[in-house]
């Protein structure tokens, strides 16, 4: 098996570059898309192992981007790791309700989120 494959979506390119320099370092390839259409074009083009998926994007929410994803046939089974810079229990309710895998609150230390996508990663087949 070949590296696993990750698709940051993020409208901020620092956050981007951050994530993505910190998860090429960890040994995984990565495909990044700046807004909500892209990443759903992108996970259906190069079905990536993990999403990492910012909540706050103009035009389309992550939430609109993880419910597409989820009801999808070809993308449903990817996993997807909503992250957001609301720290309320109803946005981490609003993240599950959507269909998120998991909800990391930003700002967030790099070997967390290195580790829930391992996480993810080793999860069985549901």
């Amino acid at each position: 098996m070949g590296k696993p494959k990750i698709l940051i979506v993020d409208d901020e390119p620092d956050v981007v570059s951050m994530v993505k320099r910190t998860l090429s370092l960890e040994g995984f390839e990565v495909v990044e898309a700046f807004d909500g259409v892209s990443a759903l074009d992108l996970a259906a083009q190069e079905r990536p192992d993990v999403v990492l998926l910012d909540i706050m994007m103009p035009l389309m929410s992550g939430y609109e981007v993880c419910e597409q994803l989820k009801s999808n046939p070809e993308t449903r089974d990817i996993p997807v790791l909503c992250l957001t810079s609301a720290h309320t229990p109803e946005a981490r309710a609003h993240g599950f309700k959507a269909g998120a895998d998991e909800v990391v609150t930003k700002p967030f230390l790099p070997a967390e989120l290195v580790a829930q996508i391992r996480r993810r990663l080793n999860a069985p087949e549901s």
